[in-house]
C-alpha cells in the first residue's frame, strides 16, 4: 500500500498516534495501518483514524467488534473528516441546483452555503456531466 495514501503521526507522551487518510478508507488500508500499529496497539496507545469514514462499513464494524473482543473497544477511535453527512450533502446539492436556475454564481453559492467554492464547481460540473449523458452526449460533444 502507497504510503502517501496516509500519514502516521505518534505522540509518545499521551500514547496517542493518528492515522489521517488522503482518501475514503478501505478496508485494504486499515488493514495495512493497523499492521504497523500493532506495537502501539498491544501498549496500550490510543489509536486516532481521520479520514472519509462511513462507520456503517461492514468492515468497519467487524473491525470494532473484533476489537472489543480482544479488550480494545476503546484503542481505536474513528473521526471522519467529511465536512458534511451524505444526507446533509443531497439536500445542498439540491440548493445549487435551484440556486444556480435562479442565476447565482458559483461564488454566491459558496457564501450563501457555507461550501467551499472548489465543492461547488465540482458538484456542478458532476450536475452538467450528468445532465449531458442523461441526453445521450458527452461534456466533450458540447465544447
Amino acid at each position: 500500500m502507497p504510503r502517501n495514501e496516509y500519514s502516521i503521526e505518534v505522540n509518545s507522551e499521551n500514547k496517542i498516534v493518528e492515522v489521517t487518510f488522503a482518501s475514503a478508507i478501505t478496508l485494504d488500508m486499515v488493514e495495512d495501518t493497523l499492521k504497523q500499529l500493532k506495537k502501539y496497539v498491544t501498549e496500550n496507545y490510543q489509536i486516532k483514524m481521520v479520514g472519509y469514514i462511513n462507520r456503517e462499513y461492514n468492515y468497519l464494524r467487524a473491525f470494532t467488534l473484533a476489537l472489543s473482543l480482544f479488550g480494545h473497544e476503546n484503542c481505536v477511535i474513528f473521526e471522519n473528516k467529511a465536512k458534511i453527512k451524505r444526507a446533509e450533502r443531497r439536500l445542498v446539492r439540491k440548493q445549487i441546483q435551484e440556486l444556480k436556475d435562479k442565476g447565482y454564481s458559483a461564488k454566491q453559492m459558496s457564501e450563501k452555503l457555507n461550501v467551499p467554492l472548489k465543492t461547488i464547481y465540482r458538484w456542478l460540473k458532476e450536475q452538467n456531466t450528468q445532465l449531458y449523458k442523461g441526453k445521450g452526449e458527452t461534456v466533450n460533444d458540447k465544447l
